[in-house]
C-alpha cells in the first residue's frame, strides 16, 4: 500500500474545494493508495506525472515506487490545473 503526501499547492487546492468535492477526492486518494497507476500518464513537460479525472476536477501526482509514496502535486478544476 502506498502513502499519500500532499504538496503545499495540493493542500491549497483542496482547501478551495467544496465539501462534496473534498469527500470524493478523499475516496479517490484511498483508491490511489491501492493502485497508483489508475491515472493517465502525462506527456511533454509533465512526463513522469499522472492525471486522474474526478468529474471537472483533476489530480496531478507522481509515484515514488521505491518508497511507496504518491506525491499529490496539485488538485483543482480542469480549466486551471495545467497552467
Amino acid at each position: 500500500m502506498f502513502e499519500i503526501v500532499l504538496t503545499s499547492k495540493a493542500k491549497r487546492g483542496l482547501k478551495n474545494l467544496s465539501k462534496q468535492h473534498k469527500e470524493v477526492v478523499g475516496l479517490i486518494f484511498e483508491d490511489l493508495k491501492e493502485d497508483p497507476a489508475i491515472g493517465k500518464s502525462l506527456t511533454r513537460e509533465l512526463t513522469g506525472k499522472f492525471s486522474l479525472r474526478v468529474g471537472v476536477l483533476r489530480i496531478i501526482y507522481k509515484i515514488n515506487r521505491k518508497d511507496n509514496i504518491i506525491h499529490i502535486i496539485t488538485v483543482g478544476h480542469r480549466s486551471i490545473i495545467y497552467n
